[in-house]
């Protein structure tokens, strides 16, 4: 996540989700960010035409609301907090990951550096949300790829390693994750993909939901609800596919 994207298309999908599945009294939502030092280098954060859509206000008036205050204001991860879209028992963390832009050469101790300064960004994520008994987690591109598979690397700040899901997902009844879609297999291919290699990786009984929200770039929310609450969402992720807020959602998965 990067404070440019504040307010766009992306954040309704997340919010939307958010909102709908666990705002009863019995969940305590915990948000970790993964912020990202803000890049300039391409045009994303500028989808934010659907807040003059007649569709998403009929779906959530407050929350297109409130994501307009962000986009013609402060477009930040802190103002979105400052608006109370989420109930208000919910914890953010929001720990910038830009220890690239610290440590930044191929010497040893750098590597060291980064690596040591993730693995303290992690465990104060997990202490921050210790509390709470879900956990949403907010990469910039999604769960970990092959291309970069250790945590000291230099774009590793855009990930959510499996190991860190696992440490996140810990005595909670859930974690949702986000992760973006590529253009290198058919959309259908890489959830069902992911959803398998998250359920291997992560290896605590309960079951992987997966929701693709589509407008402009598709992405796709991974549910990741042990054994004891997968009926519970379940019932929750069809109530909201059959509501008003099924606007751009698709391809329900699970495993």
């Amino acid at each position: 996540m990067q404070n440019r994207y504040a307010g766009d298309v992306g954040d309704f999908g997340k919010f939307s989700l958010l909102r709908s599945l666990f705002t009863e009294p019995e969940y305590c939502l915990g948000v970790v960010w993964y912020k990202y030092p803000d890049e300039s280098h391409n045009g994303d954060g500028r989808h934010i035409d659907y807040l003059e859509n007649p569709e998403y206000k009929q779906c959530d008036q407050k929350l297109v609301q409130g994501l307009s205050q962000v986009v013609t204001g402060e477009r930040s991860i802190s103002h979105l907090e400052k608006l109370n879209l989420l109930p208000s028992n919910t914890v953010y963390y929001s720990s910038t990951l830009d220890f690239h832009t610290i440590y930044t050469t191929q010497r040893k101790a750098d590597i060291t550096a980064r690596r040591n300064q993730r693995n303290k960004w992690i465990d104060n994520a997990v202490v921050a949300t210790v509390t709470c008994n879900v956990v949403f987690l907010d990469p910039d591109n999604g769960l970990e790829i092959q291309s970069i598979p250790n945590i000291h690397q230099m774009y590793s700040g855009k990930y959510a390693y499996y190991s860190e899901v696992r440490s996140l997902l810990n005595n909670k009844k859930a974690c949702v994750i986000y992760h973006h879609l590529n253009r290198n297999n058919s959309h259908e291919t890489q959830i069902k993909f992911r959803a398998k290699e998250l359920k291997e990786k992560i290896s605590i009984p309960g079951t992987v939901f997966a929701l693709r929200f589509r407008p402009y770039s598709p992405r796709v929310f991974f549910i990741y609800s042990t054994s004891n609450e997968t009926e519970a969402i379940r019932q929750k992720i069809n109530q909201f596919l059959s509501s008003s807020c099924s606007l751009g959602w698709d391809t329900y998965y699970e495993l």
